[in-house]
């Protein structure tokens, strides 16, 4: 059954009769359980009211049919996360029909059959549908590493738990309903420019489409209008890529454990960051992701005038964005397996001002020979200091994605910036100050242990006071005056000690924790215990030790 050019069309009447694939480049699935429990939600709603469910707009190109198949094929242009959901849910509560004979005529209308479905993602997500529909048993979790196939993996084990609930007739009325009662607003395009055009144009609507679908779009529009759609599959095939490259990044960020708040913003405004020579009159160190997408729009419209300035601008854009988000990519990939970078990305954690720039440095592979260095400016500048200074660093990955600098040139530009913010006069200063919560000290206290942990070992140790936050204890009997609670929180007082024991030794006196640090796998505190069993340990200990530790950190956090 052929869908009509535009109008609302029932879910049920478009499977039926018709074949649909998702093209490589085209983003993949990455709905959340937050949605899928949002539309199983809508739906149970709508039954309860009897009412019809609109879920949104759909848009598709018709292709050829394939060899003798009498089914239309359409391309999916836009609204593949929607269509996906609602063919995994169809697929379950169909398996769950007692009758052989209607569970199989339902699956022939709406879903296919083993490696002919009626939904089709190109690629190896194609593949992994098939095999989680109806091959699941053969699946192994552990294995899947693409982020589009964990998401269509949970999307199967959310639905099923729902329906497992239902009884059979509670089955047939939600397949009745979704068939009959699912409302979409269809375009059926005849060409690609036209889909474009049309996807720009429900994007300007206010639909809440990402960052990058949104630049891939307002380029690819571009492209159609003003360029005749000459660089329609290279903009295709580059965001193929740069979307595998965002999936696989944020799979390998939740493996590690760092880049918290990275999203699709972050590496959009990233590349921005340090790519000024592409926006020489427009850039600014600090605009958000909808500024910096209002300013390639701007150069766009600006050029679109001068096709050949136009195409030599959305290559560049394109081919750089690309290098730049696979390299995002391959860094912290290369995090996971490089002994160079656990300390400075999992154990420290660089601030992710930096990352434009690192990003840039392992694309030029220079980062290996400037990472002590940047570990200092993260160490003095980011942690300890407590600013975040963005223009000059910035300035400086867009200056050398610019320039083939030297190594030795970027470090003079590293080694000013950190003398900017924090000589070394500056850096003992805050050193000997009260830095007990500071992100810095953990790692200082580390590497002046000289532990080599593991991270699962490094996360379990905390910031132990030698002389305790809260004291059960007169402090003034170690020395100490009225001012304990400036004293208690400087870096001699301070040490590395597991949870466990940490909890163990509590506020007790230091003789009394004597036994807890000779339990610690960190020897630097057990030494510190030999230290306290002596006897006479006081506030002068302290004091010696702090001074021990900032001289210790003047060496190891150097500008030479």
């Amino acid at each position: 059954m052929s869908i009509t050019k535009s109008q609302t069309e029932k879910i049920g009447s478009i499977f039926n009769g018709n074949r649909f694939i998702i093209p490589t480049y085209q983003r993949k699935y990455s709905w959340t359980d937050t949605e899928r429990k949002a539309l199983w939600q809508d739906i149970e709603e709508s039954l309860n009211d009897k009412m019809n469910h609109f879920v949104g707009t759909l848009s598709f190109k018709e292709n050829k049919s394939i060899g003798l198949s009498t089914d239309t094929v359409y391309e999916i242009i836009d609204g593949q996360q929607r269509i996906t959901t609602i063919f995994i849910l169809l697929k379950i509560l169909i398996d769950k029909l007692q009758d052989e004979n209607v569970r199989n005529s339902q699956l022939a209308a709406f879903i296919g059959s083993h490696h002919n479905l009626k939904l089709h993602p190109l690629g190896v997500d194609g593949d992994f549908l098939n095999q989680l529909l109806f091959e699941p048993e053969t699946i192994n979790v552990d294995a899947i590493d693409k982020r589009s196939q964990k998401y269509m993996f949970s999307a199967k084990k959310l639905f099923t738990a729902f329906s497992n609930a239902l009884t059979e007739a509670e089955i047939e009325e939600r397949i009745i309903f979704i068939r009959d009662n699912i409302e979409v607003l269809v375009f059926n395009v005849d060409s690609q420019a036209q889909a474009v055009k049309m996807f720009s144009i429900i994007n300007d609507r206010g639909l809440p489409l990402r960052i990058l679908d949104k630049t891939k779009s307002i380029l690819m529009l571009y492209s159609t209008l003003h360029l005749k759609e000459k660089l329609n599959d290279t903009i295709n095939d580059s965001f193929e890529k740069i979307f595998d490259a965002y999936d696989d990044l944020l799979v390998c960020r939740d493996k590690l454990g760092i880049l918290g708040r990275l999203e699709e913003n972050t590496i959009f405004t990233h590349h921005y960051y340090s790519s000024r020579k592409l926006f020489a009159s427009t850039w600014n160190n600090r605009d958000g992701a909808d500024t910096v997408f209002d300013n390639l729009k701007l150069k766009c419209d600006e050029l679109k005038e001068t096709p050949d300035e136009l195409k030599s601008f959305i290559e560049e854009y394109i081919e750089d964005f690309q290098k730049f988000a696979i390299s995002y990519s391959n860094l912290i990939k290369d995090v996971a397996s490089n002994e160079l970078y656990q300390k400075t990305f999992r154990y420290l954690e660089f601030t992710a001002t930096l990352y434009p720039l690192l990003v840039r440095l392992y694309m030029q592979n220079k980062l290996d020979d400037l990472l002590p260095i940047l570990e200092t400016i993260e160490v003095r500048v980011y942690k300890l200091r407590g600013t975040n200074p963005v223009a000059d660093m910035y300035w400086l990955s867009s200056h050398i994605s610019e320039y083939d600098l030297a190594v030795a040139d970027i470090k003079t530009h590293l080694v000013n910036f950190s003398e900017k913010f924090v000589n070394n006069h500056v850096f003992r200063t805050y050193l000997d100050g009260p830095i007990a919560g500071n992100g810095a000290v953990k790692h200082i206290l580390s590497e002046y242990s000289n532990n080599n942990n593991d991270i699962e070992t490094y996360k379990e140790y905390q910031v132990e006071h030698v002389f305790s936050r809260d004291p059960n204890y007169e402090t003034t009997s170690y020395a100490f005056g009225d001012d304990y609670d400036y004293e208690k929180n400087r870096l001699g007082n301070l040490a590395l000690l597991e949870k466990g024991l940490n909890i163990g030794v509590s506020n007790l006196p230091p003789i009394n924790k004597v036994d807890g640090y000779l339990k610690s796998s960190n020897q630097e505190i057990r030494n510190l215990a030999g230290e306290i069993q002596r006897g006479n340990f006081d506030k002068s200990n302290v004091d010696i030790r702090r001074n021990k530790i900032i001289d210790f950190c003047i060496s190891r956090f150097n500008l030479d």
